[in-house]
């Protein structure tokens, strides 16, 4: 993508690579622990047995029988997933928002719900982009990754071998079931809650991001936690035909219920939520600060 100046933002793509990059590390490093807790949550053991009674329990069990760190395990596989990720999905969003916009659709219905549509289009890209990642991630957090570093790695190695180099992009399916709407929902909610917020109340352009981000990202994370649960389950199994989707979505019904497809999602809101309010503030505030820097440039010059 080139290095050009939007300019309804008055930032370059590379100011807002650098602001949603700078959002992600910041974010990840808060809400890791919870991302843990919700993968361990989600996964089933291999004995059958429940090892987690909920998100407390896990989050003092884990702390105690494997350290502090361990609920920080994944983040570097995360972070580095974090950079083409974020690139192409916020920068990529507002691409396709700011075009549609600007061009002759401007003020049709395709324009007035570019924010689903440009939501679901970016992350599908990115999610293409970044799955083998993600799959490592899941599994460095998984019970799998009690270990370390070496066992996740053979483990992965073995899967490959078995099934060849299309396993890395094994949970792409529930991922982008899961992904696609929720971005969709996402970009929709954020874009209506911060207009209401700018038009009725007198806030900072920090508070009215994180606000909308937080109210919008709570409720796509509820309405996506189903999938959510079936791409942990898919990516976290080794066995090619317990890993079908089919099977999973039969194991949960037969041992949980409807129930079993929520399993997860007090942590899954309690990380999403304030996540999506970390992420697109620090974003907005990042193209703001750019934004200004070159207005006052522009005015002295």
């Amino acid at each position: 993508m080139s290095v050009t100046t939007n300019s309804i933002t008055g930032s370059s793509s590379f100011e807002k690579i650098v602001s949603a990059c700078t959002g992600a590390v910041i974010t990840m490093s808060f809400m890791n622990p919870l991302d843990v807790v919700k993968t361990r949550l989600q996964e089933t053991s291999k004995s059958g047995n429940r090892h987690y009674t909920g998100t407390i329990d896990a989050l003092s069990k884990i702390f105690r029988n494997e350290g502090i760190f361990a609920l920080w395990r994944g983040l570097t596989p995360g972070l580095v997933m974090a950079l083409p990720s974020t690139a192409i999905y916020f920068v990529g969003y507002d691409y396709i928002r700011d075009h549609t916009r600007n061009s002759q659709f401007a003020n049709t219905a395709l324009d007035n719900y570019s924010p689903l549509w440009a939501g679901g289009l970016a992350r599908t890209m990115a999610a293409l982009v970044v799955s083998p990642l993600e799959l490592f991630r899941t599994r460095m957090q998984s019970a799998e990754g009690v270990n370390g570093f070496s066992d996740v790695w053979k483990g992965v190695t073995r899967m490959v071998q078995r099934e060849g180099p299309q396993a890395l992009w094994r949970g792409l399916l529930p991922t982008m079931l899961r992904d696609v709407p929720f971005s969709a929902i996402y970009w929709m909610g954020y874009e209506k809650i911060k207009h209401r917020l700018q038009t009725h109340h007198e806030l900072s352009h920090f508070q009215t991001s994180f606000i909308a981000g937080a109210s919008s990202g709570m409720f796509a994370a509820v309405l996506t936690t189903p999938f959510d649960v079936v791409k942990t389950q898919r990516q976290v199994s080794s066995d090619a035909e317990e890993a079908r989707l089919g099977r999973i979505l039969r194991n949960i019904l037969q041992k949980e219920g409807t129930p079993g497809f929520f399993r997860g999602v007090v942590p899954r809101v309690a990380k999403v939520a304030p996540a999506c309010a970390i992420m697109i503030s620090s974003y907005e505030m990042g193209k703001h600060f750019f934004a200004n820097r070159k207005s006052q440039q522009n005015t002295l010059a």
